[in-house]
Order: structure tokens, then C-alpha cells, then sequence
């Protein structure tokens, strides 16, 4: 029977085996000198088969007797080696992707905003919602990499149909007409929510850059036919147009001396 948890008591024989072989090698060999670990192995292997035909005190039977007596009682070991899984929790976002370990995986699009359970392994990713698995992906060994089950997207009709991606092309449309037919490029693949994200911080950049710069970033992405982020981000940060700069007014001051002081 296996042992219980928490209570040592239960492997008391199995464990104070080791320790009364251990003394009883030590007794037999302590006038004998090894000269080699394989000299060493050989005599532990050999007195190890004359320990087990050894008769028990308590049970009266030898321990290869209690062996064979158990032995119908084994189970096979499993085929694969058993793999310490790690923990994650994430929210799926409205691109039916949640992120772990630098990669994108795929979850069913009715559980959008909720908080799922990641249990992966080497290997394997599984995503759990309320103790039921709901995906199971190869686990990717590069980064930023999207992994996807078609499956777990909404039907065509409603992607396409969806509030948020409409909402980006509205906004895009709003900003000029270079990253409107970025936008609508990048959102017009065969799995437009795959770039959700990627189109969300590319209108994100209007809080930070002038429409002007960005329309002209956006121009020169058009032209050699990138849609990412990264891309766009330099384009800005490289810009050596100058900013037009607002000049300073000075408020009247009772205590500067005026131009009638001077002749």
C-alpha cells in the first residue's frame, strides 16, 4: 500500500532497510580494501543478493520472497517520464490570445477578459478556465511568436463584424489617409485579430507624435509595405523635422524699466 502522506511511520521498513544493509556491508568488508569503484560495485551487487534471500525476524519470510509475493501488485512505469508543469495566470485578450512566456496562444473567443490558468511544460501549453481545459498548444521555443487554433476564433461574419476592429479602422480614418491604408492593410489578413494588438499601439502613437509626423511615417511604411509597429516607432524616433515652436510672451512686469528711459 502506498504511504500516506505526512506520516513517516508508513516507510519506516522500507527506509531502515538501507540502514541495516548499510551496517551489515560495513561489518562483512571492514578487513577488505577497495582499489576501485568497480571493485567496490561488484561486492555491494553480490552481497546485496545475500542480504534479500536473508530470512526477516518479524515476518519470517526473506525480502525476494516478499518480492515475488508483491510483484502481480506493480504497475508498468509510464512510457514518458513525468514533467514538472509551471503555473500561469492570464487574461485573454480581445485577440483571442493570451500572452505566457513571450509567445501569443489561443483560447476560445466566448472567454474574452477572463482570467485563465496556464499549466505548461516543456513542451506542452494547456489553458484551463475553472478547472476545465480549453486549449492545448505545442509550447513555442522562440518569442513573439503567435500561436493559433482557428478554432477558437469567431465565426468570419462576426469577425469582421466585431466593435473593436471597426472601432481601429474609424480611428485610423480620423488620423489620415496613410494610416487609415496602413490600418486597414494590416487589419484585412486572413486573421485580422491576430493583429489587434499590433494596430491598437500603432493608433496609440497619436497621443505621443503630431498627425503630420505620423501620416508621413506612415506614407513611407506604405511604401515598402511594412505593418509593424517597430518599423513605424523608428521612422518617428529617427525624425529630424523640425518642430514649430511657440514664441514666448513676456507678461508686463511693474518692475522693468521701460523703453522712454532711453535715448
Amino acid at each position: 500500500m502506498p504511504a500516506r502522506v505526512r506520516t513517516p511511520k508508513d516507510k519506516a521498513i522500507v527506509e531502515r532497510s538501507i540502514q541495516i544493509f548499510q551496517r551489515w556491508f560495513f561489518w562483512k568488508v571492514r578487513h577488505r580494501t577497495f582499489t576501485s569503484l568497480l571493485e567496490l560495485n561488484q561486492c555491494l551487487d553480490k552481497h546485496l543478493e545475500i542480504f534479500h534471500q536473508k530470512k526477516h525476524r518479524i515476518f519470517q519470510k526473506s525480502r525476494a520472497e516478499m518480492f515475488l509475493s508483491e510483484k502481480s501488485f506493480l504497475s508498468a512505469l509510464p512510457l514518458s517520464p513525468y514533467e514538472v508543469a509551471t503555473h500561469h495566470r492570464a487574461t485573454l485578450h480581445t485577440d483571442c490570445h493570451l500572452q505566457f512566456d513571450k509567445n501569443y496562444y489561443s483560447a476560445p473567443f466566448m472567454l474574452r477578459g477572463n482570467i485563465l490558468d496556464v499549466w505548461a511544460t516543456s513542451t506542452t501549453v494547456e489553458i484551463f478556465y475553472e478547472a476545465t481545459r480549453i486549449a492545448f498548444h505545442n509550447r513555442s521555443q522562440t518569442t513573439a511568436k503567435h500561436i493559433t487554433d482557428t478554432k477558437h476564433y469567431p465565426p468570419e461574419h462576426q469577425a469582421y463584424a466585431e466593435t473593436t476592429p471597426q472601432r481601429l479602422r474609424e480611428i485610423a480614418k480620423e488620423i489620415g489617409p496613410e494610416i487609415s491604408e496602413l490600418i486597414h492593410r494590416l487589419l484585412s489578413g486572413a486573421f485580422p485579430l491576430q493583429f489587434l494588438r499590433r494596430a491598437q499601439g500603432i493608433v496609440s502613437l497619436r497621443k505621443v507624435y503630431e498627425v503630420k509626423q505620423l501620416e508621413a511615417a506612415a506614407k513611407k511604411a506604405n511604401i515598402f509595405k511594412q505593418t509593424s509597429y517597430g518599423f513605424l516607432k523608428r521612422l518617428l524616433k529617427n525624425d529630424r523635422t523640425p518642430q514649430p515652436q511657440t514664441p514666448l510672451k513676456r507678461e508686463s512686469n511693474p518692475h522693468l524699466r521701460g523703453a522712454e528711459l532711453f535715448h
